[in-house]
């Protein structure tokens, strides 16, 4: 499984990043604070695994929410691209 971070520090020289709309942090409950979806690293994993964490007080739940396909989309593109360039740095966990 491929798992891209979410993070509250804006994209900066080294890292890219899309940022979430409010409207769909909103939607799958995330907080208030801008964040994004980086693009230009991931992590290699298996599932199940004790790297993830569940959904605040939802036990065994990993999903927050879908967000819409055209975001879901222009992440993929954006990483695909990266990652054909060699440029999205990989952790194996």
């Amino acid at each position: 499984m491929v798992l891209l971070p979410i993070t509250h520090t804006p994209p900066d020289g080294n890292t890219i990043g899309i940022e979430i709309p409010a409207k769909v942090k909103q939607a799958i409950g995330l907080d208030d604070a801008r964040s994004w979806v980086i693009v230009s690293e991931h992590n290699i994993d298996e599932w199940p695994n004790a790297g993830l964490s569940p959904v605040p007080g939802k036990p065994g739940v990993f999903g927050y929410g879908f967000i819409p396909s055209g975001l879901f989309a222009q992440i993929k593109a954006r990483f695909l691209e990266l990652a054909r360039q060699n440029k999205s740095g990989a952790v194996r966990r």
